[in-house]
């Protein structure tokens, strides 16, 4: 069966979206805002990967392209953009805020530190974990790593079109005993699908 996703009884639902930089966060960020709105949810994004000023108007193009709110305060602390952005969905209307986490290149203490600390200040229904499906072995260290500090929920694996390697999606699924939650198909904004593990 296909693992739904955790939302919280009285929303604004926080979903915090974690992973490496180049796994394609940000673009899941916006296609996974997209299949929530068609459900009939009403997103608002949130820009707090910080440290890439591209990642920040990536977002809100994608924002743009979605007709979805897009949160941003620019290069002040991530911990704060979050909170406020909590404040800004409760006054708007805005039932699930989607958190764009910063990324690294690889996991390093100071960005786990960043991610702990925007957990503990919004409480986040999910953390959802995006994982190069490419990546092999790789993808299955950095879904230890990041669920051993974090407790994810679930994982969404990106790259999944081409020559998939599904051994990741199983390794990684039996390291962290975590479930994939949706993969990513291609790189059009209604490329994400719900994973059947059939």
């Amino acid at each position: 069966t296909q693992e739904k996703l955790k939302l919280s009884s009285r929303p604004p639902s926080v979903i915090m979206m974690v992973g490496l930089q180049g796994a394609g966060k940000t673009t899941t960020t916006g296609k996974l805002a997209r299949m929530l709105r068609s459900q009939g949810h009403r997103p608002l994004l949130v820009a707090c990967d910080i440290y890439r000023p591209a990642a920040i108007k990536q977002l809100q193009t994608l924002g743009q392209q979605l007709e979805l709110p897009v949160f941003s305060m620019g290069e002040q602390n991530p911990v704060d953009i979050s909170k406020a952005a909590y404040k800004h969905a409760q006054s708007h209307n805005n039932d699930v805020v989607l958190i764009d986490t910063a990324g690294r290149l690889h996991v390093d203490a100071e960005l786990m530190e960043e991610l702990v600390k925007i957990k503990e200040a919004v409480d986040p229904s999910e953390i959802l974990l995006v994982v190069d499906a490419m990546a092999g072995q790789d993808a299955v260290n950095v879904a230890k790593s990041f669920n051993e500090q974090l407790e994810i929920g679930g994982i969404i694996l990106t790259k999944l079109d081409g020559d998939a390697r599904g051994g990741a999606a199983l390794s990684v699924k039996a390291v962290t005993g975590k479930p994939i939650k949706y993969v990513g198909v291609s790189e059009k904004m209604d490329g994400l699908e719900p994973f059947h593990p059939d």
